[in-house]
């Protein structure tokens, strides 16, 4: 069931940085420019979207690949993991960030559609969002692989998806002949969530009479009809009951082989705003053809009704080695039972006990753009643009400065290339925009995807394809 709930989870669809195709962010006959600045207007009258092909969108990206994971074997038979004492520590843990990222995220729009009025211009979408990541320390890395007596702090590693459908109604105004602003509300209605992380994960292994280990894990799963099943009565050992004496003897620990849900639904609800705005210098008689541009997205949170909570309770465990071990028939312990001691004591660190079932308000995670263009004054045709990017979620946040050129050598025809630098490395991309009358139809990538393995695997982590058809009305106009 725990399966199910993954499956459940990421097929509620969606995005994970509020992801767009940023390639495409400086061209005007993109459909979807107001996804990344609601500020921008289309330059057609309007547009209907095609049910189900009018913007669809998956990625993954990060700054953990698999080439960190997976090297050629040095006996020279296949690969091998980095784990094989034949390759060197220098040599794989030069790989490894301090903190490494793989993040999954989609968006498909349901229906939508734009049309000019009401003195600007005005969009209403349906789309299914969701996103999903995952964050590991250095420091996991580091003791899988180079095991030694010192401190490890493994914090901050953790995993968190949540899928919602999204609804939403937005206005793009001319304020005079240089300035634009734009806004839009969008009315969540949440799928379901789940977080799993470790909030204080060390190692003390320094100390030469004794090894230390602290945990404190924890994890949240919120979905309509969602249920732990069927729970375990553990019993908790003798050595946490001397150290917490005040605890039950028993709890109910977490199976979740027994996760069960009954009529699943809406699981949540929330709200959330995007704002924007544009300033054409040129049209000031500053800078020709000079546009400043910024957008706030996402700014808002969904409240998930039906939210299940568990966490271990171990604290810490000390081991100091074994004491008073029986030999033949002498005085002493045998050296067994000191071993299940031992096991029962770790599992005070990593069972989970089953917390209350309750509510939880969660943010989603704001996205900020800042855009400057500068077209040609000669050749206004051709732009060229710097996006900078930056993705606001605590452990999950990251930053990408994307350097564009625009090129619409035809009313109904416009591309871009872009390359970007950031948190998740270096990458390249591009969009192609047919806008004919009576069709649009666009296709593109920020991450093209680099090389794979054998078995069609990309060796980098980052890649994206977004695509879309929608039907356009009225003649191409200038902004």
């Amino acid at each position: 069931m725990r399966y199910m709930l993954g499956v459940a989870i990421m097929l509620l669809a969606g995005n994970a940085s509020a992801q767009n195709l940023n390639s495409a962010y400086f061209l005007d006959g993109y459909t979807y420019g107001h996804e990344m600045n609601p500020a921008k207007a289309y330059d057609r009258k309007g547009y209907v979207a095609f049910p189900g092909l009018s913007h669809i969108n998956f990625g993954v990206h990060g700054n953990l690949n698999l080439k960190n994971l997976l090297y050629k074997n040095p006996n020279g038979e296949g690969l091998t993991t980095f784990l094989n004492p034949n390759l060197s520590v220098k040599e794989v843990m030069g790989n490894f960030h301090n903190n490494n990222k793989l993040l999954l995220d989609s968006r498909v729009e349901v229906f939508g559609f734009g049309f000019r009025g009401f003195h600007g211009f005005n969009t209403f979408n349906i789309a299914v969002r969701a996103n999903g990541g995952a964050n590991i320390p250095y420091e996991f890395f580091d003791v899988m692989k180079n095991l030694q007596n010192k401190d490890y702090d493994i914090s901050d590693v953790g995993a968190t998806a949540s899928g919602w459908v999204e609804v939403g109604l937005g206005h793009s105004h001319q304020i005079n002949k240089a300035w634009r602003f734009g806004a839009k509300m969008k009315i969540l209605l949440g799928g379901a969530r789940a977080d799993v992380k470790a909030d204080n994960l060390s190692l003390d292994l320094s100390a030469e009479d004794k090894w230390t280990a602290t945990a404190n894990a924890s994890v949240e799963a919120s979905m309509k009809g969602l249920t732990w099943g069927q729970l375990k009565t553990k019993e908790r050992s003798a050595e946490y009951m001397k150290r917490h004496p005040e605890a039950s003897r028993t709890y109910q620990e977490v199976d979740f082989d027994n996760l069960d849900v009954k009529d699943p639904g809406i699981g949540g609800g929330g709200v959330a705003f995007d704002f924007g705005t544009e300033w054409d210098m040129g049209k000031q008689d500053l800078v020709k053809g000079l546009k400043l541009s910024a957008a706030l997205l996402d700014l808002g949170f969904i409240k998930w009704n039906n939210t299940l909570t568990a966490a271990n309770r171990g604290g810490t465990f000390e081991f100091d080695g074994f004491h008073d071990v029986k030999v033949g028939h002498g005085d002493g312990v045998k050296i067994e039972d000191q071993w299940e001691d031992v096991d029962d004591r770790l599992e005070d660190l990593y069972q989970l006990e089953a917390g209350e079932t309750t509510s939880k308000v969660k943010g989603l995670g704001a996205t900020l753009n800042i855009g400057l263009e500068y077209a040609l004054p000669s050749y206004d045709k051709l732009s060229f643009g710097l996006l900078s990017t930056t993705r606001i979620q605590g452990v999950y946040s990251w930053n990408e400065e994307r350097v564009s050129i625009s090129l619409s050598p035809a009313k109904a025809f416009e591309f871009a290339l872009s390359a970007a630098v950031g948190t998740q490395g270096a990458s390249v991309g591009g969009v192609i925009n047919i806008h004919p009358r009576g069709l649009n139809l666009f296709i593109g990538m920020d991450h093209v995807l680099g090389k794979l393995s054998k078995q069609y695997v990309p060796l980098k982590s980052n890649a994206d394809f977004t695509f879309g058809i929608n039907i356009p009305f009225g003649k191409v106009r200038e902004n």
